[in-house]
């Protein structure tokens, strides 16, 4: 059992697809998140997206999740809400954060 406590900066990386606006400004979507380790509650959200709109829709899907339930019920919703070209890498940078999560929540610091 870890002994981490407060708030944790955790992120995740995925390529981004060629030929998107993102791309041409950022070689990967990199997804980072502010959580409070105890509750696994996700308290802000910053990515690199080209729109802040994107920025924005990400956040509000994120923002308040539990990290403790897993990421099937988060990445769902991205699935059924989410229809831009960034939609694979955004679902594994997700689950990335969810395996350094869980990484931490296993080990011993």
């Amino acid at each position: 059992m870890s002994n981490i406590t407060g708030h944790i900066l955790l992120s995740g990386y995925a390529k981004l697809p060629s030929n998107t606006a993102a791309q041409k400004l950022f070689d990967q979507l990199v997804v980072v998140v502010n959580v409070d380790f105890e509750s696994g509650i996700v308290l802000d959200v910053d990515c690199t997206m080209a729109t802040d709109l994107g920025k924005r829709f990400v956040t509000a899907m994120m923002k308040g999740y539990d990290l403790n339930h897993g990421p099937d019920a988060l990445l769902e919703a991205i699935n059924l809400r989410y229809f831009g070209h960034l939609k694979k890498a955004l679902l594994t940078a997700i689950r990335e954060i969810f395996q350094h999560y869980n990484d931490l929540k296993n080990s011993v610091v």
